[in-house]
């Protein structure tokens, strides 16, 4: 019989467990202003899809990409210029299409953060 309720996401389950779930995510923030009054945007995306974005630019020789295995990682707002130029590099050889879409945004958001007028920063901040 259907009790009409939704079962849980796997995500949601674990994390109402307090345990932690196989699928970890990472955060790309870009940040606009100074530190104690900035604006942000951000994509997150899942932990494997950044791997994969970071070997493919260590392989194609792209550093700004590669640079990112560090982990946490802040990058000045000429860093994050060359980050969305390498990440786009990297999604016109179609190497990666199916995260494509992780792809798109990152380098949206690095972009964003480049032209800033202002005092600009991007941070990967795993979760």
């Amino acid at each position: 019989m259907d009790s009409g309720v939704a079962p849980r996401h796997p995500a949601v389950a674990h994390a109402a467990t307090g345990c932690r779930d196989s699928r970890r995510r990472v955060a790309i923030r870009a940040f606009r202003g100074t530190r104690r009054t900035s604006v942000y945007r951000e994509h997150v995306l899942g932990e494997e899809a950044f791997r994969r974005i970071v070997d493919a630019g260590a392989r194609s020789s792209l550093a700004a990409v590669a640079s990112l295995a560090a982990g946490r990682r802040e990058l000045r707002k000429e860093a994050a210029h060359r980050l969305a130029d390498e990440l786009n590099r990297l999604r016109a050889g179609a190497g990666l299409l199916d995260v494509d879409d992780d792809l798109v945004a990152a380098a949206e958001i690095a972009s964003w953060c480049a032209r800033s007028r202002e005092d600009a920063w991007l941070r990967i901040v795993p979760l």
